[in-house]
């Protein structure tokens, strides 16, 4: 199997110096939005398809690294100038043709020595000018047009996209079909499809036939020396195909079902691909053809390597969480570590909240509804702020499925405050104590008496006089729970747990917060 093991970028857009490890098949991107997740896809864009080869110059302004000139314009000299360096590190069969081309020593500023095979870019201020420019250069100017791109192999050869490594299709559904980047998809499919050869033939035929088509329509001369005739230049036969299914181009399809069709091609297997690249294939999908699309890709895009970037969560989970590279402040973090009964779990789990702990920058787990519709009001009476203010999410997950949402935190060193019940449970109290005594960044609270035995007792019991006037009760009416006279109140608020809560919420009534409550939200905040 021929893939990218891994991608070195330095100077370019989002990332001042970064190392990103890919999977031999499957690769999900998450992430913020401008976190850098397409920023990779366009790197391997830029190796692979020499990108921006034939762009102005102006573009390079757009892809330094904003801390690389900003440190430039601090201290303007050629020593300082920002420049873009990208390498390719891949994996492929010795025995594959070109091969050899590629492999080789890494002639990389990091002084690495050791044969792999590989591309590297560079875009550098190119050297021969520094004399000239050098007044210029130093009152912070940025010398763009004097800037050089080059491509080449770790064997030190000129890398031209003719000898491209591997076969490889780049699949962008946030873009609208009638866009330029769906005419570059149709490019992709072509060249990745046909050989070099089969692709000479078919253009020297198309050229040929369609002057002689021209010539058949046998229009007059526009005079003794003039006549209409075909400039080839104008017409070639990669600009102007596309794609049919049952007679219908696919650009006139519907959004959603031309992604899924371009990820149905990508995986057939006549397609041979080594390298899929997908941006964010969610796009246009509703539920159904979103199922479809991943049962695609699960089942058909095994032979191929796989890089996707995405925000949802159904996406991130079904295709495993061991798969997932989380993209944030310039770095990357593999998921590989996940327990795999942890992974399995958000596989099989809908609705779960994976991606929301994930992003946060801080979050609080609770059990169900109740909590989730008063801590927000609980938050700012304590802190003085807003959840949104301080970027916490609250994370509804369930029972004690909260124990799985922990795993996610301690693989990401994610800062998280579970508050639960003890149910009554001593050993409980204890297992979550002693989870918190060994746990510097994740914290289980709980009531600390096992007649705290869930939220609504323990409310109840810092609020009575403030509860018991504010629910009503119908006189005489039983409120049991699970067959137990907790008295009509607290019956009712153990009955009717979310519409209590929205009551609680919407009367305006500060309430005394319960410890564990308290602690909790003080602790995440430490």
């Amino acid at each position: 199997m021929n893939y990218i093991k891994s991608i070195h970028i330095e100077g370019f857009k989002k990332f001042k110096s970064v190392d990103v490890s890919l999977n031999p098949h499957m690769n999900i991107l998450v992430g913020e939005n401008e976190a850098g997740k397409s920023t990779i896809l366009e790197a391997i864009k830029v190796v692979l398809n020499q990108q921006y080869r034939n762009a102005d110059k102006a573009v390079l302004s757009d892809l330094f690294n904003a801390e690389n000139v900003a440190a430039f314009k601090a201290n303007p000299s050629v020593k300082t100038l920002p420049k873009i360096v990208i390498e390719l590190f891949l994996e492929l069969e010795a025995n594959k043709k070109n091969a050899p081309y590629f492999h080789g020593e890494v002639y990389g500023g990091r002084g690495l020595k050791d044969e792999k095979y590989g591309i590297r870019f560079e875009c550098t201020f190119d050297a021969e000018f520094d004399s000239e420019l050098e007044s210029f250069i130093s009152e912070g100017n940025l010398p763009l047009e004097y800037y050089s791109l080059t491509w080449t192999t770790f064997a030190k050869n000129p890398y031209r996209t003719i000898k491209r490594p591997l076969n490889f299709l780049f699949i962008d559904a946030t873009t609208n079909a009638i866009v330029p980047s769906f005419n570059y998809y149709n490019k992709s499919l072509f060249n990745s499809k046909y050989d070099n050869g089969t692709q000479a033939r078919a253009k020297n035929e198309f050229r040929a036939k369609l002057e002689g088509a021209f010539d058949s329509v046998a229009l007059d001369p526009i005079d003794e020396n003039r006549k209409f005739g075909i400039d080839s230049k104008k017409v070639q036969l990669e600009n102007i195909i596309s794609v049919f299914e049952d007679s219908i181009p696919l650009e006139n399809r519907g959004s959603g079902m031309e992604s899924l069709i371009k990820t149905q091609i990508a995986f057939d297997k006549a397609s041979a691909l080594d390298v899929v690249l997908m941006e964010e294939p969610e796009n246009h999908l509703c539920f159904t053809t979103m199922r479809k699309m991943l049962h695609e890709i699960s089942v058909n895009g095994k032979g191929s390597q796989i890089i996707i970037t995405t925000h949802s969560n159904m996406i991130a989970c079904t295709l495993n969480l061991s798969n997932v590279l989380w993209v944030a402040e310039g770095c990357t973090k593999s998921l590989g570590d996940v327990p795999s009964d942890v992974a399995a779990f958000f596989t099989k789990a809908d609705n779960n909240a994976f991606l929301q702990l994930l992003l946060s920058k801080r979050a609080i787990l609770v059990e169900g509804a109740t909590e989730f519709i008063l801590l927000p009001k609980l938050y700012e009476q304590i802190t003085g702020r807003t959840i949104e203010d301080d970027e916490v999410a609250i994370i509804p997950c369930g029972g004690v499925s909260y124990k799985r949402y922990l795993e996610i935190a301690e693989c990401t060193d994610k800062r998280v405050s579970v508050i639960t019940d003890n149910d009554g449970n001593s050993d409980g109290i204890s297992e979550a104590n002693k989870y918190n005594s060994s746990h510097d960044r994740q914290h289980v609270f709980m009531d600390q008496a096992i007649e705290g035995w869930t939220w609504e007792v323990c409310f109840y019991r810092e609020n009575k006089k403030t509860l018991d006037k504010l629910i009503e009760v119908t006189p005489e009416a039983k409120y049991l729970f699970h067959k137990k006279d907790y008295g009509p109140v607290l019956g009712k608020m153990l009955n009717n747990k979310a519409d209590v809560a929205y009551q609680m919420l919407i009367s305006g009534i500060e309430f005394t917060v319960p410890q564990y409550v308290k602690d909790a939200i003080t602790w995440l905040n430490k």
